[in-house]
Formats: C-alpha cells, sequence, structure tokens
C-alpha cells in the first residue's frame, strides 16, 4: 500500500507542477490539479493538507529535481570557465527538457520569493548544495574572486531565469508575427558565460594575490556575536 500511495502522490505532485505552471498559485485549484493527475480530488487531500501545501511541495520536488540532475552530470573542473559552463548549462539543459517545472520556478523566482528563500535554505540543511560546492571551490582555489558562494550562485540564477522568460516573451511575440530582435538561445548563454567570467575571474597577476587574502580569511577565528 505504501509503495502505491508513493506513485500516487507523485503523480499529484507531477500534475500540481503542470496546473500551478500554466495558472499561478491563485488559478489552480484542486480540482483541476486532480482532473490532470487522473485522480479523485479527495485524495490529494489525503496527502496534502491544502492547495497551499501542494504548492510548496510542488516547489521543493522540482528544487531538488534540479539538483539531482546537476548531480548527475558533475565531473572535474579544469578551470572558472568550465564551472561557469556547467552551472548555466545546467540551468538551460533543464529548462529545455522541463519546461512546465522551469516555468514554475520562474513564477516563483518572481512573485513567491520569501518562499523561495525559506525552501532552499530547507534544502541546504539536509544537504550541500552542488552549485555552491562548485563555487566555494573555486574561490578557495583562486579561480574567482572572495564573494559569497550563496551570492554569486542567486545571481548567476537571477540572470539564467530573467533569460529564459525574455526567451519565453519572444517565442510568444513570434507566433503574433510581432519579431524580438534577440540572438538565438545558444548564442545568449554563450554571451552571458563570457559576461560573468569578465567580473568573476582572477587574472593571473592578482592570483597571488587573491590565494593571499583568501589563506588570511581562513586563519580569522570565527565571529563572536557581540553581548547587547
Amino acid at each position: 500500500m505504501g509503495r502505491y500511495d508513493s506513485n500516487q502522490k507523485h503523480r499529484v505532485l507531477e500534475a500540481a507542477v503542470a496546473v500551478f505552471a500554466d495558472r499561478g498559485l491563485e488559478g489552480a485549484t484542486i480540482r483541476l490539479v486532480g482532473q490532470k493527475a487522473g485522480v479523485n480530488s479527495a485524495l490529494i487531500y489525503y496527502f496534502f493538507e491544502n492547495k497551499q501545501k501542494l504548492f510548496e511541495e510542488a516547489i521543493r520536488m522540482v528544487f531538488r529535481d534540479f539538483l539531482a540532475m546537476l548531480d548527475s552530470h558533475k565531473k572535474p573542473f579544469e578551470n572558472a570557465r568550465a564551472r561557469i559552463d556547467f552551472l548555466v548549462n545546467g540551468i538551460f539543459d533543464y529548462y529545455e527538457t522541463r519546461r512546465a517545472r522551469m516555468r514554475l520556478m520562474m513564477q516563483v523566482f518572481n512573485l513567491h520569493i520569501r518562499l523561495l528563500a525559506d525552501i532552499i535554505l530547507d534544502v541546504l540543511k539536509q544537504k550541500e548544495a552542488l552549485p555552491l560546492a562548485v563555487l566555494q571551490d573555486g574561490i578557495l582555489r583562486g579561480e574567482f574572486r572572495p564573494f559569497s558562494p550563496l551570492q554569486l550562485w542567486w545571481n548567476l540564477l537571477g540572470m539564467c531565469i530573467f533569460t529564459i522568460q525574455a526567451q519565453e516573451i519572444a517565442s510568444r511575440l513570434d507566433q503574433k508575427k510581432i519579431p524580438l530582435d534577440l540572438p538565438a538561445l545558444p548564442e545568449r548563454k554563450r554571451q552571458m558565460v563570457e559576461l560573468l567570467l569578465s567580473g568573476l575571474v582572477v587574472l593571473k597577476k592578482d592570483r597571488c594575490k587573491i590565494h593571499r587574502n583568501t589563506d588570511a580569511m581562513k586563519r580569522l577565528p570565527p565571529r563572536q556575536s557581540s553581548a547587547k
């Protein structure tokens, strides 16, 4: 029975992703999710307390799935460019293969940022996120400037999502015979990687200095909060 329940729950979550991606949290209903999943609406309430809880769990599933996809493609990185290529291509590959899931994430990124932050923190408590590990390792090796890995990842993700949103807009305008002068997606990805590298990568002449600063940061004792 447990396995049967698990399969049904997964089917409900897959249907919820599609419905929420198309209609948003406000426009979606439990009835529509049930129809999409081919189950009675009452069964959904057996798994999820209400629509909000279903929405949150659908986002968690997508976020975990994205991290799992990245993890399945990880490999040693020769340099900073390989790291940025890996992360940028990972986001766009996810969009190309799982468009409904990425549309839901774009919606959450724009409209439910506090919820997204809570879910990201919850997932990070359970397992180190690969994007942060890739960036942190690049910083420790002196390939990137010593920024916060979380801040770097957040900005990289935001740039990619904005580019994907522009692509979605361009596709809809094209359907209405309104051309939008944008480079093809592969070229836009290349331009994004170049833009990121121009601001993040450490030049050879600066590498020794960055290494010294990074080593000094490692030796600093943890900061203690001051008594009030």
